[in-house]
């Protein structure tokens, strides 16, 4: 099943599309015109219905995602895809979830088999008419300039965490994130010594 790749920390600077990061944990759903839905796993493993924090979010995603993507993915003839979605609610915090509190699944990102992760700009015109898909916050030159006024809370729609930059087509695909000063800092107040790895993740 394909993973989720990770976002390299280096700067590059490029034109991106640019989407409100929300506070959550990154799940995946894998579909095949002859299976159906049949797969699901976190970014590292998989689960099922029994898993005591994300087992919930197969039915939330029966409810909302199932039918409409599969019907996009066979409109499009499509024989196999990943989707990729962030499993959040009130209180969602770190990669840490409140028990009993409802949760949603946000679709960030498709994979398609032999063409890899969608174009940012076809994913933005394919599912950006969709309820469940992060805030888009237009197109924007990813500078130093650009990173810090993320950081100062300066761009407008952010939630709170912060954004996500995507740039390019095909595998020459750039992917960035910049976070909000003030995540960080209630990061570092939750987890003290042990914040490091999550605002590093």
């Amino acid at each position: 099943m394909k993973q989720y790749p990770s976002i390299p920390r280096r700067f590059e600077e490029f034109t991106a599309h640019v989407w409100d990061k929300l506070d959550g944990s990154n799940l995946r759903f894998e579909w095949s015109r002859k299976r159906g839905w049949h797969k699901t796993g976190t970014r590292t493993r998989l689960f099922d219905a029994t898993d005591p924090v994300f087992g919930e979010a197969l039915g939330v995603f029966d409810t909302v995602w199932a039918a409409p993507l599969a019907d996009l993915f066979k409109r499009q003839r499509c024989d196999h895809a990943v989707a990729f979605l962030e499993f959040w609610g009130p209180g969602s915090f770190a990669g840490n979830h409140v028990a009993g509190a409802p949760k949603t699944l946000t679709l960030f990102d498709v994979a398609v088999q032999k063409r890899g992760l969608l174009d940012p700009a076809v994913f933005h015109a394919m599912f950006g008419k969709f309820e469940h898909t992060p805030r888009y916050l237009g197109i924007h030159r990813w500078t130093r300039g650009f990173v810090e006024r993320v950081r100062a809370g300066e761009i407008a729609g952010v939630t709170f965490e912060g954004v996500v930059g995507k740039g390019g087509t095909g595998h020459a695909q750039v992917r960035a994130k910049a976070k909000t000063q003030a995540w960080i800092d209630a990061v570092v107040a939750q987890y003290g010594a042990d914040a490091t790895p999550i605002l590093e993740s």
